[in-house]
């Protein structure tokens, strides 16, 4: 759309408008179930005015903010965060900037940005995060009351961290296109100069994959100690209204729980109030509020040692987004890529760090006054899951170690090949020496049969059994012997002198004189 003229007008009232209906439906989101807990719960004295109050409180602390209470019960600052409901209000916030993005029409047809359109869009995110603030901290202070009341400018400040948070995610939203045959499509993190989008990428992913590691291990807790919930459950007795609204309530609690729970994965310790903690190494719990979910807690114990191995969880899900990093730079320089190396386990332990920080806080000034991880515990074993997971996918994918390793088993496995080819040539040598009668008198062949024709089984080629091979071999020694006999005879008689010729020989004849 053309900005010229009074450009500036339609920016800053669709920021405004945005920010009113967002505050409008987060508004119903907590004083729709307040009202319907009051109506359903005949034993409370409580009024309308009292439930739509108790709402805006809540509604306080779903941003991040602070309520000091004074009910003789709890006396102090409550600072914990319904994370799940934070997670829906930045989530409006984000619809609701991606349809003013849409309408300003940031982007023209070819996919490139219009004129103007950086300008338009800080215009209706300002106009957003300031409506939204001002509107959040007028709530706050209508929801005072004798027994709460909202901390006006802390409502200020997180309610301007929400909408400039979600507004931003809102409009980067708005700018995706598809791709066509004519216009390439835009990818948000594609905007981000080479290789930081790849870092955010691979960054984005590790994180949900640690987040979805917790709310794992929450599920399983949770599904392995429901007779502690029904227990609790029981006790309160809500009836149907007011178990739709402690449902609620317990929803907007999870998230926190499952960050809780990736805290003690990722080996740090939990504190659920004074001298309490929760770790891989031991449980120490004390009284808690009676809410049902707080029943998937372990008993106070020891743990054992095997119990530490569940760090490997973590320690998986950052190592796949190393898997994506390396595989998403791998085309780019080795500066670029050393550079993505090192961004991205720094950037992940910053996005782990302060996730933990958001679920910390307190419910007054007695025994619960501390809750949610003990940062001073977190941070060391966290850098070393991170920068051990991050460096191990690096050694192997990264470097020639997977190459090196297939060259040295390939050239391992020629050796052995070689080795048993020279072996197995060796033992034919040694059979095809021992086959001859000529050596170490056998008599046997490599072909199956002994040097005379016959086979193992007695018999000749031709059929004849040892005894007639035997009965031949008898007939020619015999003959053998004759001839060699005669040999000797003859021998002997040459030997001899010369013999006197006959009486009626002539002496002169040839014969005589020989």
């Amino acid at each position: 759309m053309s900005t010229d003229g009074d450009s500036i007008t339609t920016p800053l009232v669709r920021g405004l408008l945005a920010a009113l209906s967002v505050l409008g439906i987060g508004l119903a989101v907590v004083v729709v179930p307040a009202l319907a807990a009051q109506v359903a719960g005949t034993a409370s004295s409580a009024t309308a005015l009292d439930a739509v109050l108790i709402a805006l409180n809540v509604l306080v602390l779903g941003h991040g903010g602070g309520v000091v209470l004074s009910t003789g019960v709890i006396d102090g600052a409550v600072t914990l965060t319904p994370v799940g409901l934070q997670i829906l209000l930045v989530l409006l916030a984000a619809l609701s900037l991606r349809r003013v993005g849409h309408r300003l029409e940031l982007v023209r047809g070819d996919g490139v940005l219009r004129v103007g359109a950086l300008r338009d869009a800080g215009v209706s995110l300002a106009a957003f995060g300031w409506t939204y603030a001002i509107g959040l901290a007028v709530l706050a202070a209508i929801g005072r009351s004798a027994d709460a009341a909202p901390m006006v400018t802390s409502a200020v400040v997180s309610g301007a961290l929400v909408a400039v948070s979600g507004g931003l995610i809102g409009l980067l939203w708005s700018l995706r296109r598809e791709p066509t045959t004519a216009v390439p499509g835009v990818r948000v993190l594609e905007l981000l100069p080479a290789p930081y989008g790849a870092v955010a990428r691979s960054a984005l992913l590790a994180v949900l994959g640690l987040f979805g590691a917790g709310m794992l291990l929450v599920l399983v807790l949770m599904l392995t100690h429901v007779p502690a919930q029904s227990a609790l459950f029981d006790q309160l007795a809500p009836g149907i209204v007011g178990g739709l609204v402690l449902t609620l309530v317990q929803l907007a609690l999870l998230p926190l729980l499952a960050v809780w729970a990736l805290v003690v994965l990722l080996g740090g310790t939990v504190v659920v109030g004074t001298s309490t903690g929760i770790s891989l190494a031991e449980v120490q719990t004390g009284v808690l509020p009676a809410l049902p979910i707080l029943g998937v807690l372990p008993e106070p114990g020891d743990l054992p040692g095997a119990t530490w191995a569940l760090m490997l969880v973590p320690a998986l899900a950052v190592g796949l987004g190393a898997v994506s990093l390396v595989r998403d730079v791998a085309e780019l320089e080795r500066r670029e890529q050393i550079t993505a190396w090192i961004a991205y386990p720094v950037v992940v332990v910053v996005a782990v760090l302060l996730l933990a920080g958001l679920t910390t806080g307190g419910i007054g000034d007695g025994r619960l006054v501390h809750l949610g991880p003990a940062m001073g515990t977190l941070v060391l074993p966290l850098l070393g899951v991170v920068v051990l997971a991050t460096g191990l996918v690096l050694a192997v994918l990264a470097t020639d170690l997977v190459p090196w390793t297939r060259r040295t088993i390939a050239s391992l496995r020629e050796r052995v090949d070689a080795a048993e080819s020279e072996e197995r040539g060796e033992d034919a040598g040694r059979r095809g020496s021992t086959g001859t009668r000529g050596s170490f008198g056998s008599r046997w062949r490599t072909d199956g049969t002994d040097s005379d024709g016959t086979d193992a089984d007695g018999q000749d080629a031709d059929g004849a059994t040892d005894d007639d091979v035997d009965t031949a071999d008898d007939a020619r020694d015999e003959d053998a012997r004759s001839a060699d006999a005669k040999d000797d005879a003859a021998a002997d008689d040459a030997d001899e002198g010369p013999t006197e010729p006959p009486a009626d020989e002539d002496p002169l004849s040839p014969r005589a004189g020989r």
